[in-house]
């Protein structure tokens, strides 16, 4: 009885490590006969990952991280990943590292990076090794809020000191000021609509104008070629020759005119300088003028005998026999 009861103790002890080794081969998601194959990523860095976490493509557990390790100049980290054989991977493919949970578990999951734009993945040099980025873990994240509560503090603080009750009395004071403004632009516009209409009435009216002058100028444009096209063409030029050498000769025939009043111009001046070589002579008292004009003596004594030579006159219209003395006898 005590032999079969340590028997049965075994057993369960046997079954026991079994399943607690096939348990942790399942976690693990170990191939169980299944092919696998190993890729790897480079990463600036990679947050919590740890050796066994798990690698994902689009939400599936596809295999596992086998090791984490710096590249020897220190620059990247090497991740190697074990993932099951014959899956087919995105072309263009990337490792993404992020928290798998709240728990503080992280996960490598094989995105497309066009997908991903916003993240600036590792460019690695090696050929078949994948780029990689990892995001920030919840202490960086709280680390980064409460640099954000500080300076949002910080801010409060400022714009407390800075928003007293005065800030607040120019504040509304420009607001109505503002209000005031906007009213006056707005009656001014009004006031404006009205000659802005006006304005493109005229405009309007100078357009049909224009449009009216256009075809006015259409038309003469036609007539004229309607004319130079007529029979009667020829005609009119032969005519205009005609009068273009009538013209000539009329011209000419006034240039020998005006050849011949050149010659009485320059005889007229001939005969004003004479007159001006007289008055200078008449002006310097030369001559009977010049002494008349000249000398009042002989303008008094002129005078006086025209007057006495008018006073002789009366007398012999009123006293003839005087003068006359008539005998027949």
């Amino acid at each position: 009885m005590t032999r079969r009861l340590e028997i049965m103790v075994g057993l369960v002890i046997v079954a026991g490590v079994v399943a607690a080794v096939f348990g942790t081969l399942w976690l693990q998601d170990a191939s169980f006969g299944r092919g696998t194959q190993e890729v790897e990523a480079l990463f600036q860095e990679v947050g919590q990952l740890m050796r066994g976490n798990s690698v994902k493509l689009r939400g599936v557990t596809i295999g596992q991280v086998q090791e984490i390790m710096v590249e020897p100049d220190g620059n990247a980290v090497r991740v190697r990943m074990r993932i099951r054989d014959g899956l087919v991977l995105p072309e263009n493919r990337a490792v993404l590292l992020a928290p798998e949970s709240m728990f503080g578990d992280w996960q490598a999951e094989i995105v497309n990076p066009g997908d991903h734009s916003q993240f600036n993945f590792y460019q690695p040099d090696e050929s078949g090794v994948m780029g990689g980025y990892a995001l920030p873990d919840f202490s960086r994240l709280t680390a980064a809020a409460d640099q954000i509560s500080a300076n949002l503090s910080v801010l409060t603080e400022r714009v407390e000191e800075a928003f007293t009750e005065e800030t607040a009395r120019n504040l509304s004071q420009a607001i109505n000021n503002i209000q005031e403004v906007s009213e006056r632009m707005r009656l001014l516009v009004e006031a404006q609509a009205g000659a802005v209409s006006d304005l493109a009435s005229e405009f309007e009216a100078s357009a049909v104008e224009l449009g009216q002058a256009a075809h006015a100028a259409q038309l003469t444009f036609t007539r004229a070629e309607e004319l130079l096209g007529a029979p009667t063409t020829d005609s009119l030029m032969l005519d205009a020759r005609a009068t273009l050498a009538n013209l000539k000769t009329l011209s000419q025939e006034v240039s020998a005119a005006t050849q011949g009043a050149q010659g009485m111009i320059m005889r007229v001046d001939s005969t004003f300088a004479r007159l001006d070589r007289m008055t200078a002579k008449v002006e310097a008292g030369q001559g009977a003028i010049g002494l008349l004009m000249n000398d009042t003596t002989i303008v008094a004594q002129a005078q006086n005998v025209l007057g006495e030579l008018a006073a002789l006159l009366a007398d012999l219209q009123e006293n003839p026999q005087r003068y006359v003395r008539l005998s027949i006898f």
